[in-house]
């Protein structure tokens, strides 16, 4: 009778664990709620947000509060742009940029033409360029009749993204997009110059270098060179619609100046360093042109850039707004066949509603997120977050997400002075009176939670807020 007695009370406990578990996970849940509801009540009267957690095995939703509300999403909008690029072009997909030659060699002089023809990748480098111009000398080549020929057709002739104002035109987050294109470095600033300014000599004026150097980005120098420990007022910018950049103010004796700049013409940009590398090699000057690779030329190099996994970890980790630009057009242009932001933005849309997401809750114009005309809602992004998660390339997106309080090479990026102590993996985003914070944290209890937050019509800043909401996800869940 005793055995019975302990069998049955074994069962019970059993059957009863379920229930047990279910009530717990419900009173988190309302806990979670009601203490998230109050930082809302507290900090965000007069707020338009939208918020969105879901339960990152099921993709339930466990809390909601104005969750299909549209907000400018901000950088966030890079999370469907990057995971449309990872699932439509492959994980393994490299860009491409190649030489052409359109005549004989004869005598050390080649009888034509040099094409640098563009494949749309947002990480060329100078050092690619020299590379092809080592090939070129091993040719044989010391001269060339013709011209140095930029073909950048891979994508149409619409440089400038929607949204971008006159001001921050010049500004290296508002990169000017071409199929043939160089960043100065690897941090991948698309279609960017370095300006660096220096100078020992008082009463002197400022040495002002390009890095690299470019012979058509023309410099105005009204800079001086003062004493050590006076104020420097060095200004840097470039002018309205043109390449040309001015440099005024003073510098004390001793110090340096260096800002990234913009150039309009990101293709002769691109054409000119490619000169510079030649010329350096001991190849005579030439003529720099425009124009499209004829039928009959010869292909005598070709660049691959990394794996788009590779390049992904970039593009989140710095929020790289260039490339969700160029990955945009590109996606037009392997997909419809058109190298545009139109045709990529299409793309995108169709492999969300493919995915089932529901794209009525998206208006987006670019592919970085800068347009203040995008629009997406808290209940859609999460539910991406949810989507990726059975792709083969899942935790590659993953690791590209920047990290709460984590420091190293890009390791948290945007994110690694913010939740420290927390286990958090989330794309930030902003723009002038939008924050934004999508993603995943860890809850006390072990288990992951997918979250999305969204806010416009900030009059401060609102990451404090946005912290403590997901600090409050983690501390209850």
């Amino acid at each position: 009778m005793k055995k019975k007695i302990i069998l049955l009370t074994m069962i019970l406990t059993v059957c009863c664990l379920p229930i047990t578990f279910l009530e717990k996970a419900e009173a988190s849940e309302q806990t979670m709620t009601t203490k998230v509801n109050s930082v809302l009540a507290k900090n965000w009267k007069n707020n338009e947000y939208s918020i969105t957690v879901r339960d990152m095995e099921t993709g339930d939703v466990l809390y909601n509060k104005n969750g299909e509300k549209m907000i400018r999403p901000a950088s966030t909008h890079k999370l469907l742009v990057s995971a449309a690029a990872l699932d439509l072009l492959g994980p393994d997909y490299r860009f491409e940029t190649k030489v052409y030659v359109d005549g004989p060699i004869e005598n050390g002089v080649l009888q034509g033409n040099i094409y640098l023809q563009g494949g749309g990748d947002p990480t060329l480098l100078p050092s690619h360029l020299d590379s092809f111009a080592s090939g070129l000398k091993k040719m044989g080549i010391s001269k060339i009749t013709g011209s140095l020929i930029a073909d950048d057709t891979w994508f149409d002739t619409d440089r400038l993204p929607k949204g971008i104002v006159p001001q921050e035109e010049a500004l290296p987050y508002a990169s000017r997009i071409s199929a043939l294109t160089i960043s100065p470095n690897e941090q991948y600033d698309i279609a960017t110059v370095q300006v660096k300014v220096t100078g020992s000599k008082v009463g002197t004026t400022a040495n002002v270098q390009l890095v690299p150097f470019a012979s058509t980005i023309p410099i105005v120098n009204k800079t001086k060179v003062v004493k050590k420990g006076e104020k420097s007022t060095v200004k840097i910018t470039r002018e309205y619609g043109k390449d040309r950049i001015v440099v005024t103010g003073n510098l004390p004796a001793g110090s340096e100046k260096s800002t990234y700049v913009t150039v309009y013409d990101p293709t002769l940009y691109t054409l000119d360093v490619f000169r510079e590398k030649l010329v350096a090699k001991g190849i005579q000057t030439m003529p720099l042109n425009m124009g499209q690779v004829p039928e009959n030329a010869q292909q005598v190099g070709i660049s691959y850039s990394k794996p788009l996994k590779e390049i992904n970890f970039k593009f989140l980790k710095l929020s790289n707004n260039g490339m969700g630009d160029m990955f945009t057009k590109q996606l037009g242009r392997e997909l419809l066949g058109e190298g545009s932001w139109s045709a990529g933005i299409q793309a995108i849309r169709t492999y969300g509603n493919d995915i089932g997401l529901n794209m009525d809750q998206w208006v987006f114009e670019d592919g970085s997120g800068l347009s203040h005309q995008n629009r997406a809602s808290s209940m859609q992004e999460s539910l991406l977050l949810y989507k990726v998660r059975s792709k083969s390339w899942y935790y590659s997106y993953l690791d590209a997400l920047p990290h709460a309080g984590r420091k190293g090479k890009l390791v948290g990026a945007t994110l690694e002075n913010r939740m420290k102590g927390y286990s958090v993996s989330a794309k930030t985003g902003y723009i002038s009176g939008t924050h934004s914070l999508s993603g995943y944290v860890k809850g006390k209890s072990g288990k992951w939670y997918i979250f999305s937050i969204l806010t416009q019509g900030n009059k401060t800043s609102a990451i404090p807020t946005i912290d403590e909401i997901v600090k409050q996800i983690a501390n209850e869940m």
